[in-house]
């Protein structure tokens, strides 16, 4: 069985991924600082961490936006499934090629109706 992620965990891996790099970028400027005159440097820390802050609690907001898929959802998309199962098995031929005059937008109606149903 394959296993898909789900759009709320995709969408808290590509947070994930942000966080992670506005961070290593973070880290990056730290290990610059030594470059600049010492009279910059004591300057520059107070405004990394609360940079460094700011992306963490950007970061946490945003995961806590993420919305779960209801169950209705979840339920109703298992059922377009499988109409669309049984409406391609009634409007396609043997070889896959849907039946003379029909189109996929027939398909999709059928389904739509036979989901209906269920």
């Amino acid at each position: 069985m394959i296993y898909l992620a789900t759009t709320e965990e995709q969408a808290i891996a590509a947070i994930n991924a942000a966080e992670a790099m506005a961070l290593s970028n973070i880290q990056l400027l730290r290990e610059m600082k030594s470059l600049l005159p010492s009279f910059a440097r004591p300057l520059v820390e107070p405004a990394i961490r609360t940079n460094e802050e700011s992306v963490r609690l950007v970061a946490r907001a945003e995961r806590g936006a993420v919305r779960k898929t209801s169950a209705a959802t979840r339920r109703s998309r298992k059922n377009l499934s499988k109409a669309l199962r049984e409406a391609n098995a009634r409007l396609r031929k043997k070889n896959g090629q849907l039946k003379k005059g029909k189109t996929q937008a027939d398909v999709m109606r059928l389904a739509q109706r036979l989901k209906k149903k269920m």
